[in-house]
């Protein structure tokens, strides 16, 4: 069945891969590197445990959008939904 998404051009590609990438090769290199991974940032924070601090943080906001806009957008009930829950029938 054909999607009846509009397609994503190029440059939207580029920038989903980018930005998801980035991330990664973030984590990647501060596991691989014990020395980046201790350098301090601020008092006893070091680099690893602000990144994984961000991680977290932008999980949690990325769920928290994703739910409201999900509870907020909704589609219409079909007639034949109604009809059935108002007479009693099954679906």
């Amino acid at each position: 069945m054909p999607s009846d998404s509009p397609q994503h051009s190029p440059r939207d590609t580029r920038t989903l891969v980018t930005i998801n990438s980035l991330p990664l090769a973030v984590g990647v290199l501060l596991s691989c590197s014990t020395t980046l991974g201790e350098i301090s940032v601020y008092g006893r924070l070091t680099l690893a445990v602000a990144w994984a601090f961000t991680q977290l943080v932008v999980l949690v906001g990325g769920t928290w959008w994703y739910e409201n806009r999900a509870a907020s957008s909704f589609e219409p009930v079909s007639a034949t939904t109604t009809a059935s829950r108002s007479a009693g029938g099954a679906w």
